[in-house]
């Protein structure tokens, strides 16, 4: 089930939509890029490095009962771990991408979800993670030190420069 690289996951899964749901996800997908409160349900999970949908139309010589929703995401920990927060923490926006399709089980719980998805998932053909023995947490936490690192200035005079290394250190205890 999905591709596993250090402490990395990648889900993929590729799902039939519903005919008469395909418009309300043409609109809706894109809409989540540009309205901050759409956006930030899927981003309070700080363990998901990348995730996207698509939705892929079918061939004009094939004769598919469905359009299909492609979804991707790398996230730290084992998926079913993954899918618990979602079932749990915001199942609405689940229920929304994915509930007119054949077969969804409506979380919560998240068992009959997790076999949904065990059952629509596949292996990425490539997978790529830049720092997959690191969490997502662990790397935010690095780009803060180095971005409140960045900001001393070393020509301050030795005793200003001695207050804002302290600053630093107390700012930067918090992400390390």
């Amino acid at each position: 089930m999905g591709n596993v690289h250090g402490r990395m996951t990648g889900l993929t899964l590729f799902t039939p939509i519903r005919p008469q749901w395909v418009w309300f996800l043409r609109i809706g997908l894109p809409l989540t890029r540009h309205l901050p409160f759409m956006a930030r349900h899927i981003l309070q999970f700080n363990f998901i490095k990348f995730v996207r949908w698509t939705i892929v139309p079918g061939l004009d010589d094939e004769q598919l009962n469905y359009e299909y929703l492609y979804f991707e995401s790398n996230f730290d920990g084992p998926w079913q771990h993954y899918i618990d927060a979602f079932a749990y923490v915001i199942p609405l926006d689940i229920r929304v991408t994915w509930g007119r399709g054949p077969g969804f089980p409506a979380p919560p719980p998240a068992e009959p979800l997790k076999a949904w998805i065990a059952m629509n998932s596949m292996d990425g053909g490539t997978y790529y993670c830049a720092h997959a023995d690191e969490s997502t947490r662990m790397v935010n936490n690095a780009l803060a030190v180095k971005e409140r690192f960045d900001a001393l200035d070393p020509s301050l005079p030795p005793d200003e420069f001695k207050a804002a290394w302290e600053r630093f250190l107390t700012d930067a205890q918090a992400h390390l």
